[in-house]
């Protein structure tokens, strides 16, 4: 392998992006918490863009577990930042992505090295959309990576390149951290490779989903910059505690960003590898809105529920006479006021399981009830 030049030094820009509506986060790319579409709009099984996985799933994950490592028996203090930039660098890696419509890059973000056997660990907003991926080591040596797979909900992503002797991260346990606990970051912030920056942690268990199936992410104070996104979040021992994923970036905010627990992630992951995708998760196959007293009445709907937008071509809802701007009020005999109310019931169930649905039809004015089968969500 050659070694290539450093990346030139690009301008960092200021973006203020809306949640994506299949929950992914982007991190070093902006979330802006005042708009209020990004509050209504979810989605259930339905694709979130283009980029399906190009590469095919592992078939077997024996050398690619993720092991949670116990922290030392002496946790007072922790290591000095400078070494624990020398132990985890060289797990770290950038990630450049290409489409086949253009030779121009797509995007940028960063790695952690999860397997000595080539496995990495990115944000599913890293690589979407993309057909081939670039991966940097910290050495400069490059090597072209296939995606494996995503998740886009989560927004986990698993690149596999074509090694056998790269250095994997130790990983902690992030159930152990604390409030105040300091942390360190590491990625390719703004194109500028190997970025350390330090902070505490601000808050654990933040809930960013707004009615996705996301997760409960660690806050940071640390910087968390463009390029940053799939990079690894590091307690005081030198162990990947998270996956650094968003920041909230506006003139009103700083010091806000956001992380995925390892813990939560790792299974996730370890699905992704070994099919591709998060198996078992249960959906409707539909896009929907949530409903409130702004937008319901005016156009013709309850001020409650959740409104069907678009169905995925295998969903069953059409099937049994389910239609566009129905309204879904009721599943399992819950009502259904918010996304998070029927996400709440779609977990108990799993794919392939009948699903009971009490739907209003705001043609006629009157609700009915419909079973319906769950499919997987495949992305």
């Amino acid at each position: 392998m050659k070694k290539r030049s450093k990346l030139p030094i690009i301008s960092l820009l200021a973006l203020l992006l809306v949640l994506s509506l299949g929950g992914g986060f982007f991190a070093g790319k902006a979330l802006y918490d005042g708009d209020e579409i990004s509050k209504i709009a979810q989605k259930f099984g339905l694709a979130s863009g283009p980029g399906e996985p190009s590469g095919a799933p592992a078939d077997s994950v024996a050398e690619s577990v993720i092991e949670i490592s116990p922290l030392p028996e002496n946790t007072d203090g922790g290591y000095e930042t400078t070494y624990i930039y020398e132990k985890v660098n060289p797990s770290v890696v950038s990630i450049t992505v290409y489409s086949n419509q253009s030779i121009a890059a797509l995007g940028s973000g960063t790695g952690i090295v999860m397997s000595a056997d080539g496995y990495i660990i990115t944000n599913a907003h890293v690589v979407n959309g993309g057909t081939s991926v670039n991966v940097t080591f910290s050495d400069e040596t490059d090597a072209n990576g296939t995606i494996i797979g995503m998740d886009t909900t989560t927004d986990l992503a698993v690149v596999k390149v074509d090694r056998t002797d790269l250095t994997p991260a130790e990983f902690g346990d992030s159930s152990a951290l604390k409030v105040g606990e300091r942390i360190v970051a590491i990625g390719n912030a703004g194109g500028l490779s190997s970025t350390m920056t330090q902070g505490i942690v601000s808050g654990l268990d933040r809930d960013l989903g707004e009615g996705a199936r996301s997760l409960k992410l660690i806050q940071v104070d640390a910087a968390i910059n463009p390029g940053n996104s799939g990079g690894p979040l590091i307690n005081r021992f030198g162990q990947v505690i998270g996956i650094n994923s968003s920041k909230i970036a506006s003139v009103d905010y700083e010091g806000i960003g956001f992380s995925i627990p390892i813990n939560e992630a790792k299974p996730i992951l370890e699905s992704i590898i070994s099919h591709g995708y998060v198996t078992g998760r249960a959906v409707l196959g539909v896009s929907v809105v949530e409903l409130n007293s702004s937008n319901g009445p005016i156009n013709g709907l309850p001020s409650e529920g959740v409104c069907i937008m678009e169905f995925t071509a295998d969903s069953d809802l059409p099937g049994q006479g389910v239609q566009l701007r129905d309204v879904i009020v009721e599943a399992n005999g819950v009502d259904i006021v918010t996304t998070d109310d029927l996400l709440t019931e779609l977990d108990k169930y799993s794919p392939g399981d009948t699903f009971n649905l009490v739907v209003y039809r705001a043609t006629t004015r009157k609700t009915y009830s419909v079973d319906v089968k769950l499919i997987e969500s495949v992305g």
